[in-house]
């Protein structure tokens, strides 16, 4: 998962100005080879015009014009970028915009092939294939920056497998840890067709286990037969991505975990690709970037325990929205360097803590039949959304991403506070359950407190 991030350094934009030939001839060091031949926007030098030198001696006294020999770059942190290499600047910036744009939303479309083949043929084989488009798409990438189609259908590859990859690779991860002991031989006395038979309906099942108990020298726990009932009613419910619509609220949840991760990916991408150009080295941040996962999830763990899950996701998404804004203050102040990174590193703690609690609600608050439809509706949301990354990220004003992502995180943390309290609670075994999930809960209600019939799920 790692070539997703260096992805995204790589199509990092350097510090660039209009080359002017010259100065090797002029004896003048940089600094004052600029002062004649660039002209200032603001407090820093343009990065699309230059004088044109064939206009006179006294270059200040023309309208600049636009970048007629190439561009320099400031190779202080990269040596070369994608951008740098190809001049995806100024007028070709668009370039940039658009790989990032419809490679992602490519990637979205051949996620769901992903998706498929993991359900259909297993996940060892979905592993092997991701890993297979991972390393594809990294060598067509080097090859072929200059064909502009083949670049973006290279990074669609990862695009499509990050998503497939990583979910996979959890779901092995909770299969091969559960506790899960061998059934012990309950069917001593029994013929095979007395097993088998009554197990079609509720009533014919808990008539047989009450038999297996007796057999057994056992009995049945008193919440048997609502166990039983449950679980036959789920098994009636329809599994496709209509049951999304069955009740409102089951969408409204799906709508409202959407949001959330959404908010997530694009400003944990976001903070990746700003991560350059406020004057610090831009890999050690990332590296600080990655290094607050852990405690943000170890954190938002003892926090969702103890407070409940639904003002958990809400503080999360909150602080997130609130450092992103005082970071856009700063930004406005004229201050960069290492407290826009410390900002960074923040916001990033804070948006790890939103994801980590968006997975477990979409957990808690789905049924079981429709937990694995709905988180890949929610990823495949979010990735849509994620292609609008270049259009909030590469803005030439570095503020304006930082009051995007404040108000995007704020408008979040509003509307995930609408999501049911999940904590303690008896979860949602059949649509029905969903339908209703929450509905009896407050509004403000605080600590969450077990149902009455929790003790007895």
């Amino acid at each position: 998962m790692l070539s997703v991030n260096v992805f995204y350094l790589a199509m990092q934009t350097p510090d660039h100005w209009c080359h002017v030939p010259g100065r090797e001839c002029a004896n003048l060091t940089l600094e004052e080879w600029k002062n004649i031949t660039i002209p200032r926007a603001g407090n820093s030098f343009s990065k699309c015009l230059m004088y044109n030198q064939s206009d006179g001696v006294n270059w200040n006294s023309v309208e600049p014009v636009k970048c007629q020999h190439g561009w320099d770059y400031d190779d202080t942190w990269f040596s070369l970028t994608v951008p740098s290499q190809m001049n995806w600047v100024c007028e070709n910036q668009k370039y940039a915009n658009d790989v990032l744009f419809y490679a992602q939303n490519i990637g979205v479309a051949l996620s769901l092939l992903f998706g498929y083949i993991g359900d259909m043929y297993g996940r060892r084989l979905l592993q092997f294939l991701c890993l297979a488009a991972h390393m594809i798409s990294r060598l067509l990438l080097v090859l072929t920056p200059d064909i502009l189609m083949l670049f973006i259908l290279a990074e669609s590859l990862v695009s499509a497998a990050s998503g497939p990859m990583h979910e996979s690779a959890l779901s092995v991860v909770l299969q091969l840890n559960r506790a899960e002991p061998p059934p012990p031989p309950l069917f001593p006395n029994l013929r095979k067709d007395e097993v088998s038979k009554p197990l079609r309906s509720p009533g014919g099942s808990l008539r047989l286990l009450r038999r297996i108990a007796t057999t057994n020298g056992g009995q049945l726990p008193p919440f048997a037969p609502r166990v039983m009932w449950t679980v036959a009613k789920a098994q009636k419910d329809r599994k496709d991505f209509l049951s999304l619509f069955s009740s409102w609220n089951v969408f409204k949840n799906t709508v409202l975990l959407i949001t959330a991760r959404s908010a997530h990916v694009l400003t944990q991408y976001s903070l990746v690709l700003l991560a350059g150009g406020v004057g610090v080295n831009p890999f050690l941040t990332v590296v600080a970037q990655g290094a607050v996962q852990l405690p943000s999830v170890c954190a938002v763990h003892v926090c969702a325990a103890r407070f409940g899950r639904r003002w958990t996701a809400v503080g999360c998404a909150l602080l997130a929205g609130v450092t992103c804004a005082a970071t856009f203050c700063v930004l406005r102040a004229g201050i960069i360097g290492l407290a826009i990174t410390v900002m960074a590193v923040v916001t990033q703690f804070f948006t790890t803590g939103t994801i980590a609690m968006a997975n477990l609600q979409s957990v808690e608050v789905h049924p079981t039949c429709l937990r694995q439809i709905a988180a890949c509706v929610e990823w495949t949301a979010a990735g849509v959304v994620m292609s609008a990354l270049p259009y909030v990220a590469l803005m030439s004003d570095r503020r304006t991403p930082y009051a995007i992502l404040a108000a995007l995180n704020l408008g979040t943390a509003f509307a995930i506070s609408f999501l049911p309290e999940s904590a303690l609670q008896r979860l949602p075994e059949s649509l029905q359950d969903a339908a209703v999930f929450g509905k009896d809960q407050k509004y403000w209600s605080w600590k969450p407190k077990p149902a009455p019939q929790y003790a007895m799920a």
